[in-house]
């Protein structure tokens, strides 16, 4: 299945009934007088072309982790029911932010939400924007199992039917999630900045919020189109869709790519998970929003790293793209 793999040499007793299926091969060697590597079965993962065979495959051919997490990687999460306690609120470095008007916007069904959104006005007429991200710090600690296993696995796998999770379950989607009601910890960019995205400051610091608001994309966008709704949630969307529509615009004027490519969604069967749908996911105005909030937060957060260690920032650079790209 690897195209950059060669074929292998092989001897296996049983030829007939793996023919049509997808094997684990070991190497154990490649003789200098042989045009391919010689190996051996080591076992099969199932029939060509069987959606759970393929999407192993496809793990495998990645090093993505799929076992479960251990004893000791749980034992690293709070028990639940956790909530914010008067010790986190009191923490000198930890800002109260749960006054301000905070939501998030994500896609239908999502249980990790980990970042959020606020907007206010200033006395001084300005505005001041921010930007919350769950504070998994404070409970991912530093040479722990769950660090060590985080470490390992890298990232959260995302496949159409499925996902592997980077971290466990109840912190993801309960005690880093920043549901609506609920009382979280994050970590907050605070901008203030004038109504057309001139940036006067930015400041950085851990924080505790209550978001007002879980909304799909769908429900934000109805609530931005919807002049007739002036509760704070739909206003401060107003507002930031507002402020995004120049960010995005400057962006632009400065040279930026918009890579314009259709994403595709499938509909999976909830018993089956087979697909009985295919289609383009419709991409809102409230999508744009989200992600130019976070473009602002990542380039933020960036320029600081830089001013603070510019010995050791490590930042990524995208290359030049090459002419033959734009044919």
């Amino acid at each position: 299945v690897e195209p950059k793999s060669p074929m292998f040499r092989l001897q296996p007793r049983q030829y007939d009934t793996l023919v049509d299926k997808r094997i684990v091969v070991a190497v154990d060697g490649w003789e200098a007088d042989s045009m391919y590597p010689s190996g051996h079965y080591t076992r099969t993962l199932g029939q060509i072309g069987d959606r759970d065979t393929e999407t192993e495959v496809l793990l495998l051919e990645h090093d993505i982790i799929t076992s479960p997490f251990t004893p000791a990687v749980h034992a690293c999460v709070p028990a639940l029911p956790w909530s914010v306690s008067q010790a986190d609120v009191d923490q000198p470095s930890r800002e109260d932010l749960r006054h301000l008007t905070v939501c998030s916007v994500d896609p239908p069904g999502c249980k990790d939400i980990d970042d959020a959104l606020h907007v206010r006005r200033l006395p001084s007429g300005n505005l001041e924007v921010g930007v919350h991200i769950a504070d998994v710090t404070s409970f991912l600690l530093p040479n722990t199992a769950m660090d060590e296993e985080a470490a390992l696995r890298g990232t959260t796998c995302y496949l159409v039917q499925r996902r592997i999770d980077m971290l466990p379950k109840p912190l993801t989607e309960d005690i880093c999630s920043l549901r609506a009601d609920v009382e979280r910890l994050a970590f907050s960019v605070l901008w203030e900045m004038t109504d057309d995205a001139r940036i006067i400051s930015t400041r950085f610091t851990k924080s505790v919020i209550k978001s007002r608001a879980a909304l799909t994309y769908a429900e934000a966008q109805s609530r931005i189109d919807d002049t007739r709704l002036h509760d704070e949630v739909s206003e401060s969307l107003r507002t930031l869709n507002g402020v995004t529509r120049h960010l995005r615009r400057g962006r632009q004027e400065a040279g930026a790519l918009s890579l314009a490519s259709p994403e595709v969604k499938f509909e999976i069967d909830t018993e089956t998970h087979d697909p009985l749908d295919v289609g383009v996911y419709q991409v809102r105005e409230a999508n744009q929003m989200v992600e130019e909030m976070m473009l602002l937060a990542n380039t933020s957060v960036a320029a600081a790293i830089l001013k603070a260690y510019p010995a050791c920032a490590l930042l990524r650079r995208h290359p030049t793209p090459q002419p033959r790209n734009f044919e």
